[in-house]
């Protein structure tokens, strides 16, 4: 992941397609259905968050969801786990 210092390998790795943990803050990573690493966090520079997904963005489904609302973010976050 790129955005806000990525996710850490170790805590990733164990997690099998379409499971969830979640981190401090409320923050959530976890494995898509396809397998890729999704990742909810807090922006450090901005209020608000940031849903990234670590795949090529695709025109249907972004790969990367900025918002200032935690609702916003939870959605974008449940749509590229089952999207990527």
């Amino acid at each position: 992941m790129r955005y806000n210092g990525g996710m850490q390998e170790s805590a990733t790795t164990a997690l099998r397609p379409g499971d969830v943990q979640v981190g401090a803050n409320g923050e959530r990573f976890g494995r898509s259905t396809g397998g890729r690493l999704v990742q909810l966090r807090r922006r450090v520079s901005e209020p608000g968050f940031v849903v990234t997904v670590d795949a090529q963005p695709r025109a249907e489904v972004p790969a990367e969801v900025i918002t200032t609302g935690w609702t916003t973010a939870n959605t974008a976050f449940e749509r590229l786990m089952r999207e990527y």
